[in-house]
C-alpha cells in the first residue's frame, strides 16, 4: 500500500481559514450583541420617551467630545514626536 492510498484523496477536502475568519466573526457577534443589548435597554427602560432621547443625545454628545478630545491629545503627540524625530535628525 503506498501513502496514496493509505492517507485517500485530499482534491476533495475543504480549506477553512478558521483563524483570520474566526476573530471577524466574533467581532460581529460581538457588535450583534451590544446593539441588541442597547436596543433592549432603551425600551425596558423606565424613563419617558422624551427623557430616554435627551439621554441618548447627551450620551452621544458626550462620546464625540471625548474621541475629539483624544484626537487632539493623539495629534499634539505626534507633532511632538515629529520634532522629537527631526532635531534628532538634524543634529546627527
Amino acid at each position: 500500500m503506498n501513502e496514496y492510498e493509505r492517507y485517500g484523496d485530499y482534491t476533495q477536502q475543504r480549506t477553512d481559514n478558521a483563524g483570520s475568519s474566526g476573530a471577524g466573526r466574533a467581532v460581529v457577534f460581538l457588535l450583534i450583541g451590544i446593539g441588541i443589548g442597547a436596543a433592549t435597554a432603551v425600551l425596558l427602560t423606565p424613563v419617558s420617551g422624551a427623557e430616554c432621547r435627551e439621554n441618548i443625545r447627551k450620551g452621544y454628545r458626550n462620546a464625540l467630545d471625548g474621541i475629539s478630545q483624544q484626537t487632539r491629545s493623539l495629534r499634539d503627540r505626534g507633532s511632538n514626536l515629529l520634532g522629537f524625530v527631526r532635531r534628532k535628525v538634524a543634529n546627527g
